[in-house]
C-alpha cells in the first residue's frame, strides 16, 4: 500500500478487501504467539498504513476494516475498535463543525466541501460493511450532517436562482450536490444494512422529515436529488407498516412535484423516474392502507402515473410500472373498495394494457401484460364485482352481468385496433381469452398466437414474446450441466468460500 508503481496500491486494497471478506474472523482472535488480535494492531498503525493511499483507496481500506470489526462478537470491543477506526475522520469532522459554528462561511470553501465529502464517503464505506453496529458512529454525526445538508441545499438553490439554469452545471454546485447525495447515500446504506430494529427507524426518520423531505419539495426541479426517493423507498421496504403514518407527509413532499418533472416527456430526469416508481411500489406493497386514504384526485394521480410508467419505452421503468399495477390490482381486489376502484379504472386499465400489448415496442413486457389481463378477466368472471362496470347513463342496454359487458367491450376495442381482422376472428379470440383465463400457459399462448397472426407483429422478430420460456430452457440446461462434474468451469460456479 506504499508502493508508488501505478496500479499496485489499487490491487493491494482490492486484495486486502477480498482476504478480509473470506476470513474476517481470523483477524479478531488472538493468534498463537501474539498479544492482541490483528485488527487492534492494524488500528494502532492506521495513520501510517493509509498515509500514501488515494481517497478512494482509503475508503476501500476502511470498508475492509469494517468487515473485521463486524466479526467481533463482544459489543464493547466492537465499539472500541469502531471508535479507533473513525478517530481520524471524526477529528477532522469535529474541527470543521467547530469552525462552522463560529462562522458558517467556513463551510463554503471548496477545499472544506471536498473534505466533508471525503469524510462522508469514509463513513459510507464503513457503514456498508459494519451494518447495525455502525449505529454509535452515525448517531455521533447525524444531526450535524443534516445541518450541513440543509445549508448546502440553500446554497445550491440560491446559486441556481441567481445564475439561472446554467448554474446547476458549475463545478461548485456539482460539488455541493455531491455532499448532499453522499449524505443520503450514507443514511440509506446504514438503514439498509442495519437489522430490522424499529427504534433505529424512529431515531433517524423524524429528524429527516424537514431537512430532507421539506427541502426536496422547496427546491427547484434541477436541484432535487433523486436519492431522496430511493432513501425513502429503502426506509419503507425496511420498516414496512411502521411507516404508514409518514406516508401522507411523504406524498405531499415528493409526489406532485416529481410527477411534474417526469411527465413532461419520456427523457428528462431519468434517475428520478425509476426511483419514483420504486418508491411508489414500496408504498403499495407495505403501506397500502395509506393509499386507500388518499383523496380520489390523488388516487387518480397515482393510477395515471402507473399508466404513464408502463407506457414507457425504457424497459425497467415499464416493468416497475406493470409490477406496481399488479400489486395495486390485487390489493384493491382484497379491500372493501373493490367495486369502487374497478368501476373507475377497470376499462381504462384494460384499454391501456391492450394498447401496449399490441405495440411492437413493448414486447419485453409481454409476460406482465398477460398477468394483468388474466387478473382482470378472472376478476370479472368470479362474481366479486357486484356493481355494473358500465355507465347506465350512456349504455342503454342492460347487460346480464359484467362478464358479458367486458366481452362486448373487448371485442369492440380490438375490432377498432385491428381493422384488418374479421369480426369473427376477434370474437373467437376474446371468447378464447375468457375460456382459458384460469390456465396461465394456455391463456398466454392464446394471446401470443393472436399477436403473431396480426399484421404488425407478423413481419418482425418475436423472440421477446418467448423470453420467459427461453429463460426456463436455459436454466434447465444449466442445472443439467451442473449435475455432470467438469462441464461448467469453476469460475462460473458461485463462490462458496465466504466467511459468513
Amino acid at each position: 500500500m506504499h508502493e508508488t508503481h501505478p496500479g499496485v496500491q489499487d490491487m493491494a486494497c482490492d486484495t486486502f478487501l477480498k482476504i478480509v471478506q473470506k476470513c474476517k474472523r481470523k483477524f479478531v482472535i488472538v493468534q498463537v504467539g501474539e498479544n492482541e488480535p490483528f485488527v487492534s494492531e492494524l488500528l494502532s498503525a492506521l495513520a501510517t498504513t493509509v498515509a500514501d493511499l488515494e481517497p478512494h483507496q482509503i475508503h476501500s481500506f476502511y470498508e475492509s476494516v469494517g468487515h473485521m470489526i463486524q466479526a467481533e462478537s463482544d459489543p464493547n470491543k466492537r465499539d472500541e475498535y469502531l471508535q479507533r477506526l473513525m478517530e481520524l475522520p471524526n477529528q477532522k469532522w469535529g474541527e470543521i463543525i467547530g469552525q462552522a459554528r463560529q462562522s458558517v462561511d467556513f463551510l463554503k470553501d471548496q477545499d472544506v466541501i471536498r473534505t466533508v465529502l471525503n469524510i462522508l464517503q469514509t463513513n459510507t464505506s464503513v457503514a456498508s460493511s459494519l451494518g447495525t453496529h455502525f449505529l454509535s458512529q452515525i448517531s455521533l454525526i447525524f444531526l450535524d450532517m443534516l445541518n450541513v445538508y440543509r445549508m448546502y441545499s440553500e446554497l445550491i438553490s440560491s446559486s441556481i436562482a441567481e445564475g439561472g439554469p446554467y448554474a446547476s452545471k458549475t463545478s461548485y454546485v456539482k460539488l455541493l450536490r455531491s455532499v448532499k447525495r453522499e449524505t443520503l447515500k450514507l443514511i440509506e446504506t446504514f438503514l439498509d444494512k442495519a437489522e430490522d430494529q424499529p427504534q433505529i427507524g424512529k431515531q433517524f426518520v423524524p429528524p429527516m422529515m424537514d431537512p430532507v423531505l421539506g427541502d426536496y419539495a422547496r427546491n427547484l426541479p434541477d436541484a432535487r436529488e433523486s436519492e431522496v426517493l430511493s432513501l425513502f423507498a429503502t426506509i419503507i421496504n425496511k420498516y414496512k407498516v411502521a411507516m404508514i403514518d409518514d406516508v401522507p407527509r411523504l406524498f405531499e413532499a415528493v409526489f406532485q412535484c416529481t410527477l411534474e418533472m417526469i411527465t413532461k416527456n419520456f427523457e428528462d430526469y431519468p434517475e428520478h423516474r425509476l426511483k419514483f416508481f420504486s418508491l411508489l411500489r414500496a408504498i403499495a406493497t407495505h403501506c397500502f392502507a395509506a393509499l386507500i386514504r388518499l383523496s380520489s384526485q390523488q388516487l387518480k394521480l397515482v393510477m395515471d402515473s402507473i399508466i404513464w410508467a408502463f407506457r414507457h419505452t425504457e424497459r425497467n421503468i415499464a416493468e416497475t410500472g406493470l409490477n406496481l399495477l399488479l400489486e395495486m390490482l390485487k390489493n384493491f381486489q382484497a379491500s372493501e373498495f373493490c367495486n369502487q376502484f374497478y368501476r373507475t379504472y377497470f376499462l381504462s386499465i384494460e384499454q391501456e394494457i391492450f394498447a401496449v400489448l399490441t405495440d411492437t415496442f413493448h414486447k419485453p413486457g409481454f409476460k406482465l401484460h398477460v398477468l394483468v389481463l388474466q387478473h382482470l378477466f378472472c376478476l370479472v368472471e368470479c362474481g366479486l364485482l357486484t356493481e355494473p362496470l358500465w355507465d347506465a347513463a350512456t349504455v342503454p342496454y342492460p347487460y346480464p352481468n359484467n362478464g358479458m359487458f367486458v366481452r362486448e367491450y373487448t371485442i369492440k376495442l380490438l375490432s377498432t385496433s385491428f381493422p384488418n381482422m374479421t369480426a369473427a376472428e376477434v370474437t373467437q379470440f376474446v371468447n378464447g381469452l375468457f375460456d382459458s383465463r384460469n390456465d396461465l400457459s394456455t391463456f398466454k399462448n392464446h394471446i401470443r398466437d393472436f399477436l403473431v397472426q396480426s399484421k404488425e407483429f407478423s413481419a418482425q422478430d418475436n423472440k421477446d414474446l418467448y423470453a420467459e420460456e427461453a429463460a426456463l430452457q436455459r436454466e434447465r440446461e444449466r442445472q443439467r450441466m451442473l449435475s455432470i462434474p467438469g462441464l461448467i468451469a469453476p469460475n462460473e460456479i458461485q463462490d462458496e468460500m465466504l466467511d459468513s
